[in-house]
């Protein structure tokens, strides 16, 4: 059961947007681009519940003097059984929602079809959406919306099912075994201490007391246990080997209830696969490297058999070599938030073909490029690190805020492979500097960068185009650092091109003419 295509139109900051989705879609892009309202239009046509009148907001509409329309096509069809004993097969389903002229919500499904047994159809199909904004108190507790409180319910059910005598028989075993450990806990230890026995006993008067009058009697049972629902008194608890403790779930760090909450969504996505969609918002929270790592492992795992759509700003959790997975969204006034639009031939099969060269040339820095806004792409440390110094000290350009990536690519072959890179994905807020030095038997995606101003040749090198001493690497670094802080140097007209493009809104030259992608061109 997975998502093949969602369509959102006047959603929040998407205009119209159309997604294909795959086992494992990961959506990136800067703050505020819309990653959220992607989730959370997917939360309202197959979330807890049915978006009815009540959840119904203006500040919902892009424009509310438009409908906004949520679009969800299946890859598989959901097949059920509904009340009344009929057939379901749903391909898609359609939520709208309007607010002018009057207010109306409506799903439906198959094109139009009026939407019978729903509750049938969210057992075998439903979302569950994890915010970035963890509700942790609800999701480690057992009840009808948690995670783990659906797991529990399933649990108990199964159990009825498949126990000889049914429901009845089964509760009354429970009773029958629970006996011993409820008349130790329910004992009167002592004459003066309050105990269990003397709650209950005092509860129960009073009860009485306050009931009189009341048509039906009125006798509350107090129960350790919940007879309805054996599994609903389920606690997690965290042990510690030194000090040897136990500390109930609620009591421990934001930073250990998420990896709780974490292991939960896992053990759910592997139990429940095939009936469950996750939409997860930076699963990096809270999270140190190595878990974020073995996290995203898993992810990848189990996409096998539950589809999962995740958010997240960190380089950890995408993967070069997996090309189908990634979505890179954009926003801006006129289009609302969009897709750039990859190359076909950034897919899989290439990725396959070519594993060697993307675990050569991407690390988690140099993924930094699915997530900026603008990359600013050079050949090695040297260069990285004067430029950085130069936004710092003498530009006055916040390149964290602005969100732009300074990436070393590991010399002029490595500009070669990134300027490859940012066209597959149809990224065009891109920039080169590279040494004029040492020749490419490839050079044409350079040249196609000098020709839209997308690109900078220093001759013959950056220490020749600075009069900077040459040296190994760690001197040419410091050298390097050394010229861009000194306040006493100037910098040459040479380098305006780059603070243009670095302090522009849009590409510098808005009539510059994308080249084709010849096929030695393609880096995947």
């Amino acid at each position: 059961m997975k998502i093949k295509t969602l369509r959102i139109q006047n959603f929040r900051s998407v205009s119209d947007l159309t997604l294909e989705l795959g086992s494992l879609s990961a959506l990136i892009g800067p703050n505020s681009v819309g990653k959220s309202n992607i989730l959370k239009a997917i939360d309202l046509v197959l979330g807890e519940g049915w978006t009815t009148k009540a959840k119904v907001a203006r500040g919902l509409f892009g424009d509310p003097s438009k409908r906004i329309i949520i679009d969800v096509t299946f890859q598989e069809p959901i097949q059920y059984v509904n009340r009344a004993g009929y057939q379901v097969s749903v391909t898609s389903v359609r939520l709208t929602m309007a607010i002018e002229p009057e207010l109306d919500v409506k799903t439906t499904i198959n094109g139009g079809q009026t939407f019978y047994g729903q509750d049938e159809f969210k057992r075998n199909c439903h979302f569950i959406y994890i915010p970035s904004e963890r509700n942790l108190a609800r999701e480690l507790t057992v009840s009808h919306w948690s995670m783990l409180g659906k797991l529990m319910r399933l649990v108990y059910e199964n159990y009825v099912s498949s126990y000889q005598g049914g429901e009845q028989a089964l509760k009354d075993e429970f009773s029958k075994k629970i006996g011993p450990a409820k008349e130790f806990l329910e004992n009167d230890f002592s004459g003066d201490q309050v105990t269990y026995k003397k709650f209950v006993g005092t509860f129960q008067k009073y009860c009485q007391e306050n009931s009189a009058g009341l048509a039906n009697e009125f006798n509350p049972v107090l129960n350790i246990y919940n007879l309805n629902w054996f599994y609903k008194t389920l606690q997690i608890n965290i042990k510690e080997d030194y000090p040897d403790r136990h500390f109930d779930s609620e009591e421990v760090g934001a930073g250990m209830q998420n990896l709780l909450l974490i292991s939960i969504f896992q053990t759910y996505a592997e139990l429940m696969g095939g009936k469950v969609i996750f939409g997860l918002e930076e699963p990096e929270i809270y999270l140190y490297p190595q878990a974020q790592r073995a996290l995203y492992k898993n992810l990848i795992r189990l996409a096998d058999n539950t589809q999962i759509i995740y958010s997240t700003h960190n380089p950890n959790f995408v993967d070069a070599g997996r090309p189908q997975d990634i979505l890179s969204l954009r926003k801006d006034v006129q289009k609302g938030t969009y897709i750039l639009q990859k190359d076909p031939r950034f897919s899989p099969s290439e990725a396959v073909k070519s594993w060697h060269r993307i675990y050569t040339n991407f690390n988690p820095e140099r993924n930094e490029v699915f997530f900026a806004r603008k990359v600013l792409l050079v050949e090695g440390e040297s260069d990285k690190i004067l430029f950085t110094t130069l936004c710092e000290s003498k530009w006055d350009i916040d390149l964290d805020k602005n969100g732009i990536s300074i990436i070393e690519c590991g010399g002029k072959g490595g500009i070669v492979y990134f300027l490859g890179v940012c066209k597959l994905l149809g990224c065009d807020e891109y920039f080169a500097v590279w040494d004029k030095d040492g020749g490419l038997d490839n050079p044409s995606l350079l040249e196609d960068a000098l020709t839209n101003k997308k690109g900078l040749e220093l001759e013959p090198d950056l220490e020749g185009a600075l009069g900077l001493p040459s040296g190994n690497d760690s001197e040419k670094v410091k050298n390097a650092y050394g010229w861009a802080s000194d306040t006493e140097k100037t910098v040459p007209d040479t380098l305006e091109i780059v603070r243009q493009f670095l302090t522009s809104n849009h590409a510098i030259d808005d009539q510059s003419v994308r080249a084709p992608i010849e096929e030695e061109d393609i880096p995947f």
